[in-house]
Formats: C-alpha cells, structure tokens, sequence
C-alpha cells in the first residue's frame, strides 16, 4: 500500500479480508480514483462501516474523521492517529477539524468525508452541506463521488452488532475536476454542492435516491 504506515497496512488488509469474509464485499471504480496527490472523497453515509468500506477498497491510505471523544479512549487513542483520523467534535462548527482535513490534502493524502454531516436513518441520500466544497476550493483538490450500498443492512443505525451475509458495495465514480481559490462566492459552494450530490446520485440504486 502506497505511503501507509505499517499500522494502517496492517488494518487495511485485516478489513479487506472481515469486509469479504462477511458480507461478500465488492467494489467498482476503484481504478478512477487517483493514485496519488489531494484527492476528496464524498460519500453518502448509511452506517458506522462506511469509512472501512470506503476505506479498503483503495491502495492508498485515506483520512476521515472521528468524534474527538473516542479519541480518549485505551487502544484507540493510540490507534485513530495512526490510521490518519482527524478529531472532530460533533454538533458545531470545529474549526481545528476542518485545518486537520486541509493539512492532510496538503500532504498529498486522500480525505473521505460524509457531505450529509449525518447517517441517512432511511437510507435516501440526504441534502449535502457545502463544507467538502468549500475544502476543496481552499486546497484545489479533485472530489471522487463514492456511493456506499448495503452497509445499511450490515450495521443499522443503532444496532449494537453487525449483520452476517449483508452484501456490501462500493462504487467510485468520475473526479470533479476543482480549481484552487482563496475566495468564494457563496453561489459558487451551492453550485459545486449540488454538482456532487447529483454526480452521486447518478451512481445509487433507486431505493436510495
């Protein structure tokens, strides 16, 4: 795996292996994605697996980010940094999140982000923020729409233990080419938005549209 540290290597095909061994685990496009440089991945979100699935189905590390208090907690204080998650608190604009997620692209590395800010507790793709856009203006990275199908089934919303045998799906899909801008109009964020929604839309089934 390309720039991972060992830990994360270890992880990646450690996920690879439980994702095919339970639930049948697939993907699509991963050849889209690019091999190297900023790249942003916007995702709908459906259940706390998505990030693995995302995740392993790329030779690249990839960076997402976790609620700031797990992060206190033993193994995973130890581990999280190691698999370049970035602490975020949840329910407010957290800024120091936010520069984590820059300084990553920065560094060349790939940032997984939820543009609907939560899981879809319907699975229907919900209306995305304008927070990935606005990422991606600052740093000029490429946005690759991925659609995340059947975690929903594996993991619930609320459930406290997973589903066997709950295939699993991970399509990636063209990058949205972004230029780098260090001022934005606030239409310009509603029309890239809307672009990323819609580009990801187009890779959903039905049910989830």
């Amino acid at each position: 795996m390309k720039e991972a540290n060992p830990v994360y290597r270890a992880a990646w095909h450690l996920a690879r292996f439980l994702l095919h061994l339970l639930f049948g685990y697939k993907t699509e496009g991963a050849e889209r994605v690019p091999e190297e440089g900023p790249v942003i991945l916007a995702a709908n979100h459906l259940s706390i697996l998505d990030p693995i699935a995302i995740g392993a189905g790329l030779k690249r590390p990839v960076s997402f980010f976790a609620r700031a208090d797990v992060f206190q907690l033993p193994i995973l204080s130890w581990l999280l940094p190691r698999l370049y998650a970035i602490p975020v608190e949840r329910g407010k604009g957290d800024l120091s999140a936010i520069k984590g997620a820059i300084r990553r692209l920065e560094a060349g590395l790939a940032f997984g982000i939820f543009p609907e800010g939560t899981r879809s507790r319907t699975g229907r793709l919900q209306p995305f923020k304008t927070g990935v856009a606005a990422i991606a203006f600052r740093t000029g990275a490429p946005i690759v729409p991925v659609a995340v199908i059947g975690t929903e089934e594996a993991w619930p919303v609320g459930r406290k233990l997973f589903r066997l045998r709950r295939p699993i799906r991970v399509v990636y899909g063209e990058p949205i080419p972004v230029p780098k801008k260090g001022r934005v109009e606030h239409q310009e964020l509603e029309n890239l938005t809307r672009l990323i929604e819609a580009r990801l839309r187009e890779l959903l089934p039905p049910r989830y549209r």
